[in-house]
């Protein structure tokens, strides 16, 4: 199988587990909306959750961008496989310990913690954002292992077992959470634990057995921790952005703010799924092998076509769902305690959030290309400098617009961040690795009206809800693609039509 092939199945079967995870995910959201709304009880949940999920980021989020590379090179060459085993050990093992340390601070400072940051809840509600937080803390290092466990099997180009993992966990959240939520909101906390711990399960005991001696070779290691430390640094600095939204909501001080602001994140966390991991994550292994092999003129050539593939993904989502946020939202999530008032601000939030899905989306796939070149330091630098720029902008546009300047703030950051690292990637690896991405554009723009046109007609004349519409509308895309002779679009209806007659 060719390498454009190879890329166009990985990216379809990922993108397919990615999308049935997505459906479940908004069940579960729709299960905590109808539940408890966007009231205390959500807010103090939110508020709880981002804090485990930020240190998880900071802690073991880079792993897999340093432990990657150096793990394709090792499984390449057959003399080193039992050294790229050992080298995973010691990595997992390490990581487990630091997590550890930080899910143990979470857990003994809960109390403290949730007063200082929300300020404006009442005393109740601290208290039961400080019991939540307890409860999550161990998501830390759950969220580490499966990073961790990620990180291998995408070394060795094996995407289908954690993209399924991920949908199998997200599925025992959901049922945990529809059977048993109306007990309270701490019983969905223990129903996020549980999901994570049955992916966990999932992605390590396969490994178990081909784990090795837990050692690394002393050069080795200090060349990882050369291209970690900024990328631990830059995340320490860049992954409070999230914090800091949940605490400019409370500062609203309206009941709700803190949820709405989450169910758009999580919204916008959910299109990243397909829009990054369905291709960004299948790319990295696959540049640091075409470096390995081809040189940077081979790294810039499978960039160009993994760039192209985005490009394909990211901008009918960002149309689509730009345009009819407000109505996706209220067919996803409104009824029981979600009003229709939260539908249109969580909507218009969504719409507002849109530059964090394009940015991050292309963010993702260019911070990648400098890591495969072992330059962690200048997409680090560059998100740390447009994450302070963005920050003043923010906090400006929040005293201006309230609750839409966060989101506005998030996007401008977001959007000004992956322009300027596509800027010095083409310089670092020529213009051509943006090779006929100007075409692609125009296609995929028209295609998305075509199919915009199309999704209209449906909410417009209440023909169906946004499950007739999304699966209207991809069809129509997809089609336009073909009918403009669109060869990434030719090459995964072969993919698709090879998967479905058996073939390889």
């Amino acid at each position: 199988m060719t390498q454009p092939h190879r890329t166009a199945r990985n990216v379809f079967l990922v993108s397919a587990a990615s999308l049935a995870q997505i459906v479940v995910q908004f069940l579960f959201q729709r299960v905590l909306a109808k539940t408890f709304g966007a009231a205390e009880a959500s807010d103090a949940l939110f508020a709880a959750l981002v804090l485990p999920t930020m240190f998880a980021a900071i802690v073991t989020g880079s792993i897999g961008y340093v432990l990657i590379p150096e793990l394709v090179a090792r499984f390449k060459q057959g003399e080193k496989v039992a050294e790229a085993w050992q080298l995973a050990s010691f990595v997992g093992l390490a990581m487990v310990a630091a997590s550890t340390g930080f899910a143990a601070w979470l857990f003994w400072g809960a109390s403290g913690i949730s007063s200082w940051l929300y300020q404006e809840m009442d005393a109740a509600q601290q208290s039961l954002t400080g019991d939540l937080l307890k409860i999550v803390s161990i998501q830390v290092v759950l969220l580490g292992i499966i990073s961790w466990a990620q990180a291998i099997y995408h070394s060795r180009h094996q995407f289908l077992l954690p993209a399924l993992s991920g949908v199998v966990g997200t599925g025992v959240t959901l049922f945990l959470a529809y059977r048993y939520g109306g007990s309270g909101v701490t019983t969905i906390a223990w129903a996020i634990n549980g999901g994570s711990v049955v992916s966990g399960l999932m992605h390590v005991v396969p490994l178990v057995s081909k784990l090795g001696f837990p050692q690394a070779n002393t050069e080795h290691l200090w060349k990882l921790i050369r291209v970690f430390w900024p990328l631990l640094l830059g995340a320490a600095f860049l992954r409070v952005d999230p914090l800091i939204d949940r605490v400019l909501a409370d500062r609203i001080g309206d009941e709700g703010a803190i949820s709405h602001v989450n169910f758009a994140h999580r919204f916008l966390t959910a299109l990243l799924a397909i829009g990054t991991s369905s291709l960004a994550v299948v790319a990295f292994p696959q540049l640091a092998e075409r470096l390995t092999t081809g040189g940077t003129r081979g790294l810039a050539e499978h960039f160009s076509l993994a760039f192209r593939r985005l490009l394909l993904l990211v901008i009918p989502m960002a149309i689509g769902v730009g345009t009819f946020s407000v109505w996706i939202v209220r067919d996803l999530l409104e009824g029981g305690l979600f009003t229709e008032e939260d539908s249109r601000v969580v909507g218009y939030l969504i719409a507002c959030f849109m530059g964090l899905f394009v940015g991050a989306s292309s963010g993702e796939l260019f911070a990648r290309a400098f890591f495969v070149l072992g330059d962690t330091k200048t997409p680090t630098a560059i998100g740390v400098v447009s994450l302070v720029l963005g920050l003043c902008m923010k906090v400006m546009l929040f005293q201006m617009l309230g609750i839409w300047g966060i989101a506005l703030g998030v996007s401008i950051y977001f959007m000004g961040s992956s322009s300027c690292m596509a800027v010095f990637l083409a310089r670092r690896i020529t213009g051509s690795a943006f090779a006929g991405s100007g075409r692609i554009v125009c296609q995929a723009t028209a295609s998305s009206v075509v199919a915009c046109g199309f999704c209209y007609l449906i909410y417009a004349n209440n023909l169906g809800s946004t499950w007739v519409a999304a699966p209207t509308g991809a069809i129509v895309y997809f089609v336009c693609l073909l009918m403009l002779r669109n060869r990434d679009a030719r090459q995964l209806l072969e993919v698709i039509h090879r998967r479905l007659v058996g073939r390889p």
